[in-house]
Parts: C-alpha cells; sequence; structure tokens
C-alpha cells in the first residue's frame, strides 16, 4: 500500500500540543572537533560527579532500590542528582523505540513529519515519566536521614 494511503498514526492528535515544546536547533556554522571533544569532556565529568551526589538529606543506607539491575540502563544510582535528571529521558526514549521497532506506532521515521510527531511524543512522554517516577520517590522510596529531619524539626516523620 503506498504511503500516501496508509492510516496517519493516532499520535498525531499530540501534534498541537507537542508543537508548543521547546526543541534544539541546529548550530548556525560549523562546530570544530576540538569544541565537539572539550563539550562531550565536560559532560562526562559533569555526569560521573552528578551520579555519585546523592540528594541533600537522603539516607543512603535506607533508599528501596527496585530497579537496581538496571541502573546502567535507567542512568545512575537511585536518588543521585542524575537519576532525577536523565532518567525519565531514557525511560521514554527506550518506550518510544521499542513502540517503533514493533510497530506499534505507525510513523515513518524516514518521513520528517513522522519524525518531528515522534520526537515530539517522546518529548511529551519524558514529561509523563517525570511524574511516574517522581510520585514513588517523594511518597516512600528515597526515606531522609534521622538527623535531617531532625535538624528541620520535623521529627514526627
Amino acid at each position: 500500500m503506498p504511503l500516501e494511503e496508509q492510516k496517519k498514526s493516532r499520535l498525531y492528535a499530540l501534534k498541537p500540543l507537542t508543537d508548543r515544546l521547546p526543541a534544539v536547533s541546529r548550530p548556525e556554522g560549523h562546530v570544530q572537533f576540538r569544541t565537539k571533544m572539550f563539550w562531550v569532556l565536560a559532560i562526562l565529568i559533569l555526569y560521573f560527579a552528578m551520579t555519585n551526589i546523592f540528594i541533600y538529606g537522603l539516607d543512603r543506607t535506607n533508599v528501596i532500590d527496585f530497579f537496581s539491575s538496571l541502573r546502567a540502563i535507567l542512568a545512575g544510582a537511585q536518588g543521585s542528582l542524575m537519576h532525577l535528571g536523565i532518567g525519565p529521558i531514557v525511560t521514554a526514549s527506550i518506550i518510544m523505540q521499542l513502540f517503533a521497532g514493533a510497530k506499534i506506532i505507525n510513523l515513518n521515521l524516514q518521513d520528517d513529519e513522522d519524525k518531528s510527531v515522534y520526537q515530539g511524543t517522546q518529548k511529551f512522554l519524558v514529561i509523563v515519566m517525570i511524574f511516574v517516577e517522581a510520585i514513588p520517590q517523594v511518597f516512600g522510596f528515597l526515606t531522609p536521614a534521622g538527623g535531617f529531619v531532625s535538624s528541620l524539626n520535623g521529627s514526627l516523620l
């Protein structure tokens, strides 16, 4: 069946919403290799530092980590600064790639318009995953250190 006759994906319904999300534009000129390497190394150093810095006041000994075997994929230790930042992005990307690979979503990623819908939906899914990952962390899986709580006069917790 020709591409023109194929049914458009239902993800096009999200297009008015996803068009309002911010996007990164292409650089205006050629970016030198040294500049690229500088930024790659700077981000790698920042990444490794942030995976070892835990949230202030968190009791690391009582962290419940159901996904400890998947930490390499889900980016960082449970309760680290990096886990809070990149976890939803990685998870949303994996979900969208699995859906595209299994042909659950009807998008041709060679087409610019379909690729735009795919990337916009992925950005929207990142926002959803922020809440999906944050709610369990806030309401029970990350317990604060006792000394930290008592210093805030919240010893009733």
